[in-house]
């Protein structure tokens, strides 16, 4: 009987499943967190099928806090902003690209809580846009 029940289940779902497609130009796409994304892990990702960011924040020599960000596909820019309970007035930034290849990019940062500060980003690829929300507990002070 269970074996009916595994085969009903995936041919239900082969039916009225939803299908994976391409981005299509001009739509908005959201970009899920990876689980990495909640704790203190030194990175985080954000997915939506093939489109694939990594965040990083790193300390330089000088003491400052980067932003990092790569991406498996190039990108036509990137704008973040970091919000929290305490705070309303959250003002997207232009993320700088690193390279001519528009997979790495980067911003510095003002001081930030990682148990409350949320990171919000959108990303243009291919006239498609993506965003996201992620908590900023990934990112550690002690670098």
């Amino acid at each position: 009987m269970p074996v009916l029940a595994l085969i009903s289940y995936f041919g239900v779902d082969m039916l009225v499943g939803e299908r994976p497609h391409a981005a299509m130009q001009g739509q908005s796409y959201q970009l899920v967190e990876k689980p990495n994304c909640r704790y203190d892990s030194g990175q985080c990702g954000l997915k939506n099928g093939d489109f694939e960011l990594g965040l990083v924040v790193e300390q330089q020599e000088d003491g400052q806090l980067m932003l990092i960000l790569n991406s498996a596909h190039p990108l036509e820019g990137v704008l973040v902003a970091f919000s929290a309970e305490t705070r309303e007035d959250a003002r997207p930034t232009e993320m700088k690209p690193d390279g001519e290849d528009g997979r790495n990019w980067s911003i510095k940062l003002s001081a930030f809580d990682p148990d409350n500060d949320r990171l919000q980003l959108a990303a243009s690829a291919q006239d498609s846009h993506y965003f996201g929300d992620v908590s900023m507990k990934f990112a550690t002070r002690d670098q």
